[in-house]
């Protein structure tokens, strides 16, 4: 039995030989559609009733083809539709929130970090940001807490220099009574009367000193304490005191230095603070007398001093005037120049304790916020005394005064014996260096009648503002914060930019930005279809998730290609892909059809080769035209960078006049390419194209090495192996779902048989002598019964209804029992089947079709895509009539069908056809050219 070449060829069978087996059929098909049918879908919609009960689960279902992940009670539906009808088997893993939330956060450092690779500039602006907020902002910090410090230092030194005034007054003011004492004396120097008044004298003073700070006066002739005052009792029982008194001060060798500054001064001389012999800390203030005009041998009537008397001193000698032995004050005994005899000295017993408490006013400095430390130098001497080798090298400072925050002191500490008048603010004489605890001090050197004093001061919190480290966090912070956020807006921007111009030429983005609409025009550019062979029937037989998985991983591949050979993709339609050369970036016409047939050939290469998600093994089809078009963006809402004219029509042509597996190519594209050299193109011959009439056309098999030219190639390319194309003057019937044209394989059945059908657009189904031709399956614009079921049943349409109402053609009653009953029951049915038969004269009937769910071709235990049936009973006194079933493939796009010419029907005939995947009628195909007269009614 040969196969159909169009449309306009028909044959017939003798109705006789099918007589016998309608009401057979019939009864076969009313209760398949009751039964199998009825029974998938209540499975489906009970499970859906179960899905308020699971509502709460989130599972990952996976299966054939990948993983599904939602809410249980969502994919409850869809393994009840999808999986049960298909065999898939599903598992159920519960998926945590946790791990949830770390899969997406994985994927998007994932998506940032590619995006950092494509544009470093997304990383490398945030950084500099970054160094130049976090140097300005630091140095702003840094700066101002400098400035602030500088000021804060500033104010210290004014504080520390006033204070130091403000000792250096007072201290002098404990002073002023040995100079009370010095001008008494030279008043009348003569001892009998120098003694008989100094006491009452001196008693004023002590009364009268800053605060009570002096403790004692003392009048030293010859160098020798012969009175102090206050002195009470007769001995050192009844005041300590009274040890001072016959002690020889030239003979003081640990105090010789102090001595003999204030005879060769003749300045007022302060030794201490030091501790006392009687106790306590203590100040001396020496001050040297000296007569004018007395001579050489003056002895002022001082008696001398007989230390037998004085038995503390354990001495029986008796001292006569200055004793000078072995001492350098000598010659300071008499002043020749100014005619001037010593006299002795006069001291002032200062308590350090009480100026210190009550005069220095040391204490304010720690209210302050100030930590302070005043202390002397030290000598050598003192710190052999003292048992403190260990500082004997370099220069030391004694503390006499420190605030708590530096050192403290417990409150049974006493200042050399005596105790402070307020507990725990004793300070002893025993801290060395003390002022080096400070952080960076500053100091004033206070020096009152030769002594010298220093204090050191220091801010508690130190000079650094106490906000720097705060606010060095908050500018790393902040720097940070404002980084990454221009980070995340520049790589959100970047990847939005990058979808954009993913959809929409960079140069068109400007123009819509502006508002304006963007249309360009090019002389030639080279468009490229492709399109998967039996696409629809093998989406059928796949769940959804199937088919998004496996045109996922096609499509990078052939995006991956577009962008390696430079090349700008239009559309992908379902299955079908549209790419352009020449457009948007115009270039010259041999160049760019140069790598859209490269890219078709690598398209075909890839495909041969690539198994796809689920183990699938897809042929594909490429057509390419080069002509004039115009680019243009349309609209306001999903704005789309689009070609109009015809060479998109025709690219679209040559693909559906192509074949599996190769190249189609116009004549316009072939001089193209032979003008850009190295690739083999075989001719096919004039073929007829809709709307273009007669075509010369030609196939693309490979290339060759060519170095040259404006698409050198290094390899050469061969795809002849890969199918054999037909002959070249045949025509293939064109697919206008953009499908494949599939290979129509049919059986011859006997009268009680049922054909089956290879899947494929356009495959017809044979009944006894008479064979169903492959037709272009038209889109159907009205439907008169549909249902809504899942897109991955098998759908029965037929077409036209013989009801007489809309969407079908007034036909009369037919002329058997058998297709009376058979029409009636197709009508009754509520999934909606409908019959066409015709008697005689053809009339074309547009646009009428009915969707029948049926089961997977499993329920009839075949391995085909499509179950095809055919049922006829002719009578042997009526015309021969004939039952065509033919098996069609859903569109992925619209498009208009070929013009065909109606050739004279056979005598009677109607059509069942099967849609795998969509909703798309056959019927058109194979009987839509009916009689509208009544066919005679067959025998009982």
């Amino acid at each position: 039995m040969s196969e159909s070449d169009g449309p306009t060829r028909e044959n017939s069978i003798n109705s006789r030989t099918c007589n016998n087996t309608t009401q057979e059929h019939h009864t076969t098909f009313q209760s398949f559609t009751q039964t199998i049918l009825g029974q998938r879908i209540s499975s489906a919609l009970g499970s859906f009733r179960e899905r308020k009960n699971k509502q709460g689960e989130h599972v990952t279902l996976s299966g054939v083809g990948g993983l599904r992940v939602g809410s249980k009670g969502q994919l409850e539906v869809d393994k009840s539709i999808w999986d049960l009808t298909k065999g898939v088997q599903v598992e159920e893993h519960y998926v945590s929130p946790f791990q949830r939330v770390w899969e997406a956060v994985s994927q998007d450092c994932k998506t940032v970090a590619r995006t950092v690779r494509r544009d470093p500039l997304v990383a490398i602006i945030p950084f500099m940001l970054l160094l130049l907020l976090l140097g300005g902002g630091l140095w702003a910090v840094f700066a101002s807490a400098a400035k602030e410090t500088a000021h804060r230092r500033e104010v210290a030194q004014q504080v520390v220099h006033d204070k130091g005034l403000f000792l250096q007054t007072e201290l002098a003011k404990a002073f002023l009574p040995a100079y009370v004492c010095s001008v008494y004396v030279r008043r009348d120097p003569s001892w009998p009367a120098v003694n008989a008044s100094f006491a009452p004298m001196a008693m004023e003073m002590i009364r009268t000193s800053n605060a009570g700070s002096v403790l004692t006066l003392s009048l030293i002739p010859n160098g020798i304490i012969y009175t102090m005052v206050p002195l009470a009792g007769t001995g050192p029982k009844d005041d300590a005191n009274w040890r001072a008194i016959g002690k020889d001060w030239l003979q003081d060798n640990f105090n010789q230095d102090k001595v003999l500054q204030s005879i060769s001064t003749r300045n007022l001389t302060i030794i201490g603070p030091y501790n006392l012999t009687q106790g306590g800390i203590g100040l001396v203030a020496m001050l040297t007398i000296n007569i004018v005009g007395a001579g050489p041998n003056a002895t002022f009537d001082v008696p001398p001093m007989n230390y037998s008397k004085l038995p503390w001193t354990n001495s029986n000698r008796i001292q006569y005037g200055p004793n000078v032995t072995n001492t350098p004050f000598g010659p300071y005994m008499y002043d020749e120049k100014n005619h001037s005899k010593w006299w002795g000295l006069t001291t002032v017993l200062i308590s350090w304790d009480i100026l210190r408490e009550e005069v220095t006013r040391l204490e304010e400095l720690e209210n302050n916020g100030y930590n302070y430390v005043l202390a002397r130098p030290v000598a050598k001497k003192e710190l052999t005394k003292a048992n403190r080798t260990d500082l004997l090298n370099g220069t030391h400072m004694l503390a006499v005064a420190w605030s708590d925050s530096v050192q403290g002191v417990a409150p049974n500490v006493t200042n050399n014996g005596v105790s402070p008048r307020t507990p725990g603010k004793a300070r002893p004489l025993t801290y060395y260096d003390l002022h080096t605890r400070l952080v960076d001090p500053v100091s004033i050197v206070i020096v009152v009648e030769g002594a010298q004093l220093e204090l050191y001061v220091s801010l508690t919190g130190g000079w650094t503002p106490n906000w720097k480290k705060p606010m060095v966090a908050v500018t790393v912070v902040l720097s940070l914060l404002l980084s990454v956020l221009l980070f995340l807006v520049l790589v959100n921007r970047r990847q939005h930019m990058r979808l954009l111009h993913a959809m929409i030429p960079k140069k068109v983005v400007s123009t819509l930005r502006r508002g304006k609409i963007f249309t360009e025009s090019f002389e030639v550019v080279t468009v490229l279809f492709s399109d998967i062979v039996a696409y629809t029937t093998m989406s059928a037989q796949m769940a959804p998730i199937e088919v998004v998985q496996m045109l996922d991983e096609l499509y990078q591949e052939f995006d991956n290609l577009a962008e390696k050979h430079r090349l700008y993709k239009l559309d992908t339609i379902g299955d079908a892909i549209m790419l352009v050369g020449g457009a948007p970036d115009t270039e010259g016409a041999a160049a760019a059809a140069a790598r859209v047939a490269q890219m078709g050939l690598d398209m075909i290469l890839v495909t041969s080769t690539k198994v796809l998600a689920g183990g699938h093994v897809v042929k594909i089809r490429v057509g390419i035209h080069s002509g004039p078009a115009v680019a243009a963006v349309v609209g306001r809402k999903a704005p789309k960078y689009t070609l109009f004219g015809d060479t998109v029509n025709t690219a679209s042509r040559m693909e559906s006049n192509g074949s599996p597996m190769r190249i189609h190519i116009s004549k316009v594209t072939a001089d193209l390419l032979e003008q850009a050299g190295g690739f083999n193109i075989e001719p096919r011959g004039e073929i007829p194209i809709k709307g273009k009439g007669l075509m010369s056309t030609f196939w693309v098999t490979g290339t060759q090495v060519c170095e040259k030219g404006p698409c050198p190639r290094r390899d050469a390319v061969d795809i002849s192996h890969l199918t054999s194309p037909p002959a070249a003057a045949t025509k293939i019937p064109e697919n206008v779902e953009g499908e494949n044209t599939a290979t129509h394989h049919a059986s011859t059945l006997g009268p009680s048989s049922i054909s089956t059908a290879v899947p494929g657009s356009g495959a017809g189904a044979v009944i006894g002598h008479y064979h169903a031709p492959s037709l272009p399956s038209p889109s159907i614009g009205r439907s008169r019964v549909s249902s809504c079921m899942p897109s991955n049943l098998n759908h029965m349409v037929l077409s036209p209804s013989l009801d007489g109402h809309e969407g079908g053609a007034n036909l009369q009653a037919s002329n058997t029992i058998a297709s009376r009953d058979f029409m009636s029951t197709m009508r009754g049915t509520p999934v909606g089947l409908g019959c066409s038969g015709s008697i005689g004269t053809s009339q074309d009937i547009q646009g009428t079709s009915a969707n029948v769910p049926i089961p997977s071709p499993s329920a009839f235990g075949t391995t085909t895509a499509t179950t095809t049936a055919a049922y006829a009973q002719p009578d042997p006194a009526s015309q021969p009539t004939s039952t065509t079933i033919a098996t069609t493939a859903s569109p992925s796009a619209a498009v208009e069908p070929e013009e065909q010419t109606p050739a004279p029907p056979p005598p009677a005939s109607f059509g069942v056809a099967t849609a795998v995947g969509a909703s798309a009628s056959a019927a058109h195909r194979n009987g839509s050219h009916l009689n509208t007269r009544a066919p005679p009614e067959l025998p009982k």
